[in-house]
């Protein structure tokens, strides 16, 4: 019989389905880490280079490069680079962070043997005609100037610049000036140091059949292409700003958007875990603290987060949200109100198990399937990490107890440590 006064039992989800992570080496000595597994014959496969921000000595040139990559081959023009890739149902993407560039192919299993010799092309004998690098410097220009309208994206760039100063890679924005700057010769020449076979990772997911090692070897296994000496120079000092409080005026804004940051720690940290946990209960979930208050309660801003960024060498921690200008000064203040409370109180079990609930089905999430894990696995990339990590996370958010989270917020919401960057009015 059916008791509707019977509470069903709660239990936090258990067992992570991590699959098995299998590495070799082709000819030339590029590592290959392969994630096998899946329910369909289809591959990933990510081609990363050590071709970021940080290995660009001028804005916009690591971007520029890997997003050029596509755009023709010294034997295809753009377009038939285009409409051999969707002629055979495959799915060719790229992007930059500060310290990778990185290309990546969808395909189907069947098709590899086609489509890995336009990859190879692309890798190795990009065209960077003239026409191209002009109808792209153009778009991006264009981009730049829509994004520059946007409080956000302002407050973003200048909590950057605060935390790290303008002479360090991570805090070196690109201005308008930038596209001024760069020239297609500095594409080439970026592009011949850094997309070198000797500093590529390869990263294969999915079912791509017995044959794949083959096929690497055969495209990028060899000795024909970049292999040079790479010494990256070690990262200068960040120099923060020592004002804790930024404006940046944008005129007719109808919205104030705020950053509240500081510096973090790296996923090599051993608090990066357990402030996780600390990160979604203060704002990095729905049900979070700043979303009750900020929004639920006092209607000040549609939403609200809190973040943690885990660049190689250094973090970031910080709150971000948009709010009407007259009401800025009271949102900062309940922003350090739900800190304070962090520091105060112990959290209660319910709240800190609603947290765990949410966090243990995320990461569940987050590492199902060999696509999944691949993502996941390429984020560990630099930090001498394995997919251990996520099997402590998972004891990690069980076993983490309520004095642990004030202990936490006691070393990582003082308020004096956190820089106040609003933009607009």
């Amino acid at each position: 019989m059916l008791r509707r006064n019977n509470v069903p039992s709660f239990d936090l989800p258990s067992g992570l389905n991590i699959l098995e992570q299998k590495k070799f080496n082709l000819d030339n000595g590029i590592p290959v880490h392969f994630v096998d597994g899946g329910t369909q014959d289809v591959a990933k496969i990510d081609l990363i280079f050590p071709a970021g921000i940080v290995q660009s000595s001028k804005a916009l040139v690591a971007s520029f490069t890997n997003n050029l990559l596509q755009e023709g081959t010294v034997y295809m023009s753009a377009f038939e680079v285009a409409e051999k890739i969707d002629f055979y149902g495959a799915y060719l993407g790229q992007s930059t962070n500060y310290h990778h560039g990185q290309v990546t192919l969808y395909s189907l299993s069947k098709y590899l043997p086609d489509v890995l010799p336009v990859i190879e092309e692309i890798i190795k004998k990009p065209a960077f005609a003239q026409h191209e690098f002009d109808v792209y410097l153009s778009k991006r220009r264009q981009d730049f100037l829509v994004d520059s309208e946007k409080v956000k994206t302002l407050a973003h760039r200048k909590s950057q610049e605060i935390l790290f100063g303008t002479e360090h890679p991570y805090g070196r924005i690109a201005n308008l000036s930038s596209f001024d700057q760069i020239h297609l010769e500095d594409v080439k020449a970026f592009h011949q140091s850094q997309y070198v076979s000797n500093e590529c990772t390869i990263v294969v997911a999915g079912l791509p059949g017995e044959g794949i090692k083959d096929l690497l070897n055969k495209h990028f296994g060899g000795h024909d292409w970049g292999v040079k000496e790479y010494n990256e120079d070690p990262l200068p000092n960040p120099k923060p700003s020592k004002e804790n409080e930024h404006l940046v005026e944008k005129e007719n804004a109808m919205q104030s958007a705020l950053r509240i940051v500081r510096k973090g720690v790296t996923k090599s940290h051993p608090d990066y875990l357990p402030l996780m946990i600390l990160n979604t209960l203060f704002g990095g979930y729905f049900g979070s603290r700043l979303m009750m208050n900020l929004r639920e309660e006092k209607g000040l801003t549609y939403g609200i987060s809190s973040y943690m960024q885990s660049f190689l060498k250094e973090g970031v921690f910080g709150i971000s949200t948009e709010v009407v200008a007259e009401k800025r000064p009271l949102a900062v203040q309940e922003i350090f109100k739900e800190m304070d409370k962090l520091r105060t109180e112990l959290v209660d079990g319910e709240e800190l198990d609603r947290v765990k609930n949410f966090m243990l089905g995320d990461l569940m999430r987050n590492l199902d399937g060999p696509f999944a894990l691949s993502e996941a696995f390429r984020g560990l990339l630099g930090f001498d990490l394995d997919f251990s990590f996520f099997s402590k996370f998972e004891e990690i958010i069980k076993n983490i107890s309520p004095q642990e989270i004030l202990s936490l917020a006691n070393k990582y919401l003082i308020k004096d440590d956190f820089y106040v960057v609003i933009a607009g009015k």
